[in-house]
């Protein structure tokens, strides 16, 4: 419904596009991972698709803003449509600060979308901090000015294989809490 608001010859004369902005969007180099560049580029829909990550190597990338969500100056005051972001505040030492940063960049009217772990394995990479409910999530949005549009819980039960093969999954039932926002 958020795209349908934009008018049918999109981006205009103008031909500025608005951004979607993937939170953590790289993938933790540091911990093995291969560098992601675009996961989630297909949920910009006519949106730009930029992310922001605190992995230094992401300095290469044309559409990246490298900095640490819990203070990052280098993200302008309400720029972004959309702020998104999976299973990476878990990872962040300040919460509370990353979504200060997400209420200052994110324009009125804006989106936010954010999928966070609720029960899952601790996972250190690069560090595992919080786990957030769906009050926790309603409140670090209402607090920073953004109506709540739905919260809730996504419960993931682990494909046979993975249970078979990987040890590093250790649980067959993962609940996952997201939250979707419009900044007021």
């Amino acid at each position: 419904e958020f795209y349908q608001t934009y008018p049918a010859d999109y981006p205009g004369q103008d031909n500025k596009k608005g951004i979607f902005l993937d939170i953590g969007g790289t993938g933790s180099v540091a911990s093995g991972m291969t560098m992601v560049t675009s996961k989630f580029a297909h949920f910009a829909g006519p949106l730009d698709y930029w992310v922001l990550d605190s992995e230094p190597s992401a300095k290469k990338l044309s559409n990246a803003i490298v900095c640490d969500i819990d203070d990052c100056p280098a993200a302008q005051d309400c720029s972004y449509d959309v702020t998104f972001s999976f299973t990476v505040l878990e990872h962040a030492a300040r919460p509370w600060k990353s979504f200060d940063t997400i209420a200052r960049i994110t324009k009125k009217g804006g989106l936010t979308l954010h999928l966070v772990p609720w029960s899952y394995q601790w996972h250190a990479t690069p560090a595992d901090n919080y786990r957030f409910s769906h009050t926790a999530l309603t409140t670090l949005l209402q607090d920073r000015g953004f109506e709540v549009l739905d919260v809730g819980y996504d419960i993931c039960n682990q494909p046979e294989l993975v249970r078979q093969k990987r040890k590093d999954e250790h649980f067959e039932v993962i609940w996952l809490t997201y939250v979707v926002g419009r900044k007021l």
